[in-house]
Parts: C-alpha cells; sequence; structure tokens
C-alpha cells in the first residue's frame, strides 16, 4: 500500500497574547479601582475631622480656668468663672492670681474681726481677701473704679437703699492680685460667687436682674445664707 504523502502546508500560527495586550489588563484594574479608592479616602478624611473638631469643642467646654461669658445686657457684661475653691487663709501667696477682675471665689480670710466685711455701702475701698468671705455666703458686690463720676456712684447708692440686704457697695480695692481689664477705673463690677458683671454705666434694671439672680439662696454661692441674716451692719 502506498504511504500517504505528509501535507506540505504548514499549520495556522497560534495566537499569543501581545506584550502590549498583557500589560493592558493589569492596568483596567487599576484604572477602575481608583475612584473607589478615593472615595473611601476623603471618606476617611472626613470622619478624621469630625472627631478632631469634637474633640476640640469638648476641651474647650471643660477647659478649666477659662471665663464663659453669657452675654451683653445693656451697658454690662456678664461671666461666669470656674471655681478656685474656699480656702481660708491669713494672707495671700506673693505669685497668687485670682482668675476674675475682681474676684468671685478662691482663698479668703476665715471667720473673724476681718471678714466677712460688714454689710453696707461705704466711701474707702474694702479688702478683696474679706469680700470673696462675703461672697461664699450669697452676697452681691458692687465695686467702682476711682473715675467712676459722682453722679453714677450716686445712682448706685440709690439703687442699694431701694433693696441693701446681702449687697455691698464700695470702691474697688486698688491692689487686686488680678489682672485688670482695659480702662478698670472707668468700670462699674458687680460679683457674686463665680459671676461677674462689668459695666460701663449704671443701669438700675440690669443691676437689679443681676442681684436676683444671684444673691442669698437663689444663687450659687456654696454657703446659702438667708436674707434676713445679710442686713446691713451685720457681718
Amino acid at each position: 500500500m502506498a504511504k500517504k504523502k505528509k501535507s506540505r502546508v504548514p499549520p495556522p500560527p497560534r495566537t499569543s497574547q501581545s506584550p502590549q495586550q498583557r500589560a493592558a489588563g493589569p492596568q483596567r484594574r487599576v484604572e477602575s479601582g481608583g475612584p473607589r479608592r478615593l472615595n473611601l479616602w476623603f471618606v476617611a478624611l472626613g470622619v478624621a475631622i469630625i472627631a478632631v473638631v469634637a474633640t476640640v469643642g469638648i476641651v474647650l467646654s471643660v477647659r478649666g480656668g477659662s471665663a464663659q461669658a453669657s452675654g451683653q445686657d445693656g451697658p454690662c457684661v456678664r461671666q461666669t468663672f470656674p471655681p478656685m475653691g474656699r480656702q481660708h487663709i491669713d494672707k495671700l501667696s506673693p505669685d497668687f492670681r485670682y482668675n476674675s477682675y475682681p474676684p468671685t471665689s478662691g482663698p479668703h480670710y476665715p471667720p473673724g474681726p476681718k471678714a466677712p466685711a460688714v454689710w453696707g455701702i461705704y466711701d474707702t475701698p474694702i479688702d478683696e481677701t474679706a469680700l470673696v468671705h462675703n461672697l461664699e455666703h450669697g452676697g452681691v458686690v458692687v465695686q467702682y473704679g476711682k473715675d467712676v463720676s459722682k453722679a453714677t456712684i450716686d445712682q448706685i447708692a440709690r439703687w442699694y437703699q431701694g433693696d441693701p440686704d446681702g449687697i455691698v457697695v464700695a470702691p474697688i480695692w486698688p491692689s487686686i492680685q488680678a489682672t485688670a481689664p482695659p480702662n478698670a477705673n472707668k468700670k462699674i463690677f458687680l460679683t457674686s460667687w463665680t459671676h461677674l458683671m462689668t459695666c460701663s454705666a449704671f443701669d438700675e434694671g440690669v443691676f437689679s436682674s443681676f442681684r436676683d439672680d444671684f444673691r442669698g439662696p437663689t444663687g450659687d454661692a456654696p454657703e446659702k445664707f438667708p436674707l434676713d441674716q445679710l442686713t446691713p451692719g451685720r457681718q
């Protein structure tokens, strides 16, 4: 039997992926994942920013030693300060500083001949270390700078006479161990325990509002004396 002759026609060439096509596959996968990864990155960044802002807000809200302004009230501005304790001392340390001007809490003279100051109205300054003791009992102290006019001082005196219990009125003590605000000599200062109102002028309604908010048992003093124990002439 005759052998079959082998075909001389070469087989078709095998198809193969070119280097360019092989590189295209991974390139498309990277491109398809890019937007998703970018979106996730922005989401993570947004969460981180929110967390930082929230943390800063919490820290600022509880930060000790900082005043909290409660806003303008006519010619006056109210502020609240963190309490500085109630320690009884015979003399302030030279480097001690109250956290408000005038003081609204902190170390003060113990009960005795120097403190608390006798409730009433004065023509001469009263030592702040004594007046802080008055605040501790629920008092309101009104002090004014040396450049406040006599007419304004007379208005304050008339206001005081209308409801004098639990109030001390006096020129401001000249050597307070605290940082004075600008133009302190022209200002009027009302204090109660941890609260301060600084005024550029007298306003009867605003003064009465501060008094009623913080005097006696209605205020924030740690020792809430009834008003009948804070009458003029008593200590």
